[in-house]
């Protein structure tokens, strides 16, 4: 019989399973770090103490117990160990409330570093607002072939809300094959400055996949965009966005969704399919190297904001 409730088996579903694999589960309510963690009767209180509890490679399994109150960790966290997973329990949606959120005044950059392979989180908030402004990225995803579904990433919340401020960055020699489902990347509660983007591409991240993800921006300046590459060099080969929605709800018109500030490789591009953007103004201003199926219907009775046609009359 298993430990755990009918519910929890639930959200186990999908999570591959290997000889020796242990479930712990994290509770910063109810959890003592001097619990085995192995039931929710014997919870432990922190993820540093959940996830010294695991072992790579064994397809490990830590549940973080949603229950009202953000598991604040005093200092930076690397998630290095591969195939151990992380799944928040939870009622879901684009906020989910399993959260993790830095210390008040963190410096350290990023805040968390994921450079294990082979991991699944679900179901996971990332919130990275800080007093510091040093405190710059919010998650940097640097292992490869790991798998984001329903998680929250958001960044450049508080004084961090600064030049360099990423929600989320991707890429690292190893960042290849990552995938990101129904996940909210960004906020639009703050209006970002200049130079505060959602999505950083570093270090040629290729082959991420962006499914059915919603990228909310409030624009403090035409300038603001969703997905920023410093370089060429940031752009692997494949990156793809499918069934994405880009939202700028500032009286700002943001002028594009992706800021390359180089002209991609030829064999290096963002592909962009089936996707929406509002008060937006073009993928791509320099077309430096995003590729989309998206196109804009002319029609003299609607005003065209993106690829979205708001009918002004009959």
């Amino acid at each position: 019989m298993s430990l755990f409730p009918r519910h929890a088996e639930a959200v186990l579903a999908g999570v591959p399973r290997s000889k020796g694999s242990k479930v712990f589960v994290c509770d910063a309510v109810n959890g003592n770090d001097s619990n085995t963690g192995l039931s929710f009767e014997d919870p432990v209180k922190t993820i540093e103490a959940a996830y010294a509890l695991t072992t790579t490679l064994k397809n490990d399994v830590i549940l973080l117990v949603g229950n009202g109150t953000s598991y604040s960790s005093a200092a930076a966290i690397v998630w290095s160990k591969d195939f151990v997973h992380l799944i928040g329990l939870n009622s879901g949606g684009p906020e989910p409330r399993s959260r993790i959120k830095c210390a008040a005044a963190l410096a350290t950059t990023p805040f968390i570093t994921w450079s294990g392979d082979g991991c699944i989180v679900r179901n996971i908030s990332f919130w990275h607002e800080t007093t510091d402004a040093l405190g710059l990225v919010n998650v940097l995803v640097s292992g490869g072939r790991n798998t984001f579904e329903g998680c929250q990433f958001a960044g450049g919340i508080g004084t961090n809300n600064a030049t360099g401020a990423r929600s989320l960055k991707v890429g690292g020699a190893n960042a290849s094959g990552n995938t990101f489902k129904n996940c909210v990347i960004g906020l639009d509660t703050v209006q970002s400055v200049a130079g505060n983007y959602q999505l950083e591409f570093v270090t040629r991240a290729m082959h991420t996949t962006f499914e059915d993800c919603v990228f909310p921006m409030n624009a403090g300046a035409t300038t603001s965009a969703c997905v920023y590459a410093a370089a060429a060099a940031g752009v692997g080969r494949m990156n793809i966005f499918r069934r994405c929605f880009f939202h700028n709800c500032s009286t700002a018109v943001q002028a594009e969704v992706f800021s390359l500030d180089a002209a991609l490789d030829a064999e290096m591009r963002i592909f962009v399919f089936d996707s929406w953007m509002y008060r937006i103004g073009k993928w791509d201003t320099a077309n430096n190297g995003v590729v989309t199926n998206v196109t804009i219907a002319a029609n003299t009775t609607g005003v065209n904001t993106g690829n979205t046609m708001v009918i002004t009359s009959g």
